[in-house]
Order: C-alpha cells, then structure tokens, then sequence
C-alpha cells in the first residue's frame, strides 16, 4: 500500500522462505501474489496465488486476487467464474441470493447463447 512494492516482494518471499505457517503463511502468500500481480508480473503471481489457493482454500481473498491476475492474463471466462462464485458464497444481498442458481449456472457460459 506504500508504493514499494518491489521492496515488499523480496521480504514476502524470505518470509514465505523461513517457514512462516498459519495465519502469516497465508497472509503473506495473498501479500506476495497482489504484490506481484500490481508488478505485472502475472506469472509468477498466478503460481503464487494458485499455491495459497490449494494450502488455504477458503480463503476468499486470495481466489479474487487470483481471479484478477487471471484477468490480467485475458484468462476472462475463468475470471469471472471464479469471481461470480466467491460472490454467491459469501454475500448477505438477498438479490443476488434469490439469483444464486441462476449466477452459478451462468459463470462459466458467459459466452453462450440460449
């Protein structure tokens, strides 16, 4: 957030490196792919992303940061995918709940005609 992201990137990394678990571990995996992903390094963000997707699952945070690496890499159909279903899992908008079937069988057809 302070601008210095390059900086922040290489501590991330020796953190991640010394063996952080938990909370941090999870913390700085979300810190290290954003980080990357705002230095357009979209690569090695999607791998680290994809990485705390798999130890953290639920994090939720860490599926849109990876949604919009995937966006940065024109990966939109899996984008939004991604996006549409962390929306319908976690809001409290009773109009986008009333449509949550219907959202979730649409977030991979977005190109489709019916």
């Amino acid at each position: 957030m302070l601008g210095e992201e390059k900086e922040a990137a290489v501590f991330y990394e020796r953190a991640i490196r010394l063996g952080l678990t938990g909370n941090d571990l999870e913390e700085a995996f979300l810190g290290l792919g954003s980080t990357y992903r705002a230095l357009g390094e979209y690569e090695k963000s999607k791998n680290i992303l994809q990485k705390g997707k798999d130890l953290f699952p639920d994090n939720k945070a860490i599926q849109v940061f990876y949604s919009m690496t995937l966006y940065n890499m024109k990966e939109y159909s899996t984008a939004m995918k991604i996006i549409l279903t962390c929306l319908t899992e976690t809001t409290v908008d009773a109009d986008i709940i009333n449509y949550k079937k219907a959202i979730a069988f649409y977030s991979d057809k977005l190109n489709e005609k019916f």
